[in-house]
């Protein structure tokens, strides 16, 4: 591989996912390969069995570098969890009359004292540390203006948003990678640069909100004015309605193809048929209501929308804010998704989008499954900041790209009757039962029981610390020198 080449590592909950691209000159990313692998030992986005989860990725690392006949040496990793937080600091400075003629002209010198006092705010944990910083909105004598430079006026306010990681959970996660021969070239928090492959331009400097729904985490974040207003992960993703579908009565391999082929998010907007399930050691296939399958999905979403809102809310950019919604992560792809979000919080303009923006023509068309997005976000960046170390193999396996094309539209399924299934009369002849396939046919099933919806502990346990996290926030403050009130 010829060019700038970057490499981007996305650790999730549920897999881990490695890219490789080159920089072109125009600055777009073709993409070389992309590999993902199931992955244990992270919850909710914190690190807890660094050898589990080190072995998928070590797996994935040695799989891209098989196919694309790379050593892998160097990447930029993505990190998510409740461990990353944003809060807004206000501060000020006096305008300093360095020209000497009363005007009170605002100038670089003072735009630097005010981003170094920003700079030297003490953060109230010293296991916090700042991963960026960035103005949001500047204010003259008390009134806002877009470009502070060259105005006059005796006092200068800044806004910053400041990203914070703890310390504990980046430098776990950099020793995991070290470990499987991958050095850190920059941590980068998901949520900040989740919009960079999935949103336009306009849509960040006209309002909009990224939704990544992963498996253990769903990232949060609010773009207006051409800036992130406001990040957070919020520890509860879509595998607990995998959970909830399991406590039905569901044998684990079927579960993921029953949500996504047949699940829905809107009930209402679902049919009362059946669903039958093939066992290779049974005779008789067991069934599951499509109506009860569309009530456990849209009960959990539901809930996910009203921790998104308050979010959004926290973003503090008004009631008029009307942003545009993108659903993306690979919890994004079940029917009627945008229809529930649309109406939960509010917004007209909901919409499902797969990673395109900041890619060579040839490839764009080939990255195009939303679990992927995190990953193509990281590679954006990176194309920015700086390439990565990639060595050449002596013996090339193969230079094949290993790249998910976008599926052929799938047109909607005749129900089928199945053929062991007792015979039906009246109204239920009317309607066939179509018959679902597991992703491990090898996989008895189990009884069903009776209709309960039941979270899983681990995220139960990673949501409730996260409310306390956020409640605890709201106690602590910002200390800076004598002069800084915050």
């Amino acid at each position: 591989m010829k060019g700038k080449q970057i490499v981007a590592i996305d650790v999730g909950s549920t897999n881990v996912v490695i890219a490789v691209g080159v920089v072109e000159e125009d600055g777009r990313v073709d993409i070389q390969g992309i590999v993902s692998k199931p992955i244990e030992g992270v919850n909710a986005g914190r690190l807890e069995n660094g050898d589990t989860a080190g072995r998928a990725i070590l797996a994935a690392k040695e799989s891209i570098e098989e196919q694309l006949g790379i050593k892998i040496t160097e990447a930029y990793a993505g990190l998510s969890g409740d461990f990353i937080r944003c809060v807004q600091v206000t501060d000020h400075v006096y305008v300093q009359d360095e020209l000497g003629n009363g005007s009170n002209q605002i100038t670089e010198s003072d735009l630097r004292d005010l981003e170094l006092r920003m700079k030297s705010v003490k953060l109230p944990d010293d296991r916090e540390e700042i991963m960026t910083i960035e103005p949001l909105k500047y204010k003259i004598d008390d009134k806002e203006v877009d470009v502070p430079l060259g105005a006059y006026g005796h006092v200068l306010s800044a806004t910053y948003n400041f990203v914070l990681a703890d310390k504990n959970m980046r430098d776990r996660m950099r020793q995991c990678l070290l470990r499987q021969g991958i050095k850190v070239k920059e941590f980068c928090a998901n949520a900040l640069i989740s919009h960079l492959s999935v949103a336009t331009t306009e849509d960040v400097e006209d309002g909009v909100v990224i939704i990544d729904l992963g498996g253990g985490i769903t990232d949060v974040s609010v773009h207006t004015g051409g800036k992130v207003r406001h990040i957070a992960s919020i520890p509860i993703g879509v595998d607990i309605i995998n959970s909830d579908i399991r406590a039905y009565g569901i044998p684990a391999n079927y579960v993921e193809p029953l949500k996504v082929k047949h699940g829905s998010a809107v009930t209402e907007r679902t049919n009362d048929d059946k669903i039958a399930f093939q066992s290779p050691r049974k005779g008789t296939p067991k069934s599951i209501l499509r109506r009860n399958l569309a009530t456990i999905i849209e009960a959990r979403l539901k809930e996910m929308a009203e921790w998104i809102r308050a979010e959004i809310k926290e973003a503090g950019c008004g009631s008029r804010f009307s942003p545009v919604v993108l659903l993306t992560g690979g919890g994004a792809q079940m029917q009627n998704i945008e229809v529930l979000f649309a109406r939960e919080l509010g917004y007209d303009d909901v919409r499902v989008v797969y990673p395109e923006y900041g890619f060579t023509d040839e490839m764009a068309q080939h990255i195009t499954t939303p679990a992927y997005a995190t990953v193509a976000s990281l590679l954006v960046y990176g194309a920015k900041r700086g390439s990565c170390s990639v060595a050449v193999r002596q013996e090339p396996i193969s230079f094949g790209r290993n790249i998910e094309k976008r599926p052929e539209p799938q047109q909607p399924q005749q129900p089928q009757a199945h053929e062991e299934a007792p015979k039906q009369s009246g109204e239920q002849q009317k309607k066939a039962t179509p018959i679902i396939e597991p992703t491990d046919p090898g996989e008895d099933l189990i009884d069903e029981g009776e209709f309960e919806v039941e979270g899983d502990n681990k995220s139960k346990s990673a949501l409730f610390s996260w409310m306390k996290r956020k409640f605890t926030n709201l106690t602590e403050s910002f200390t800076g020198d004598d002069e800084t009130n915050l």
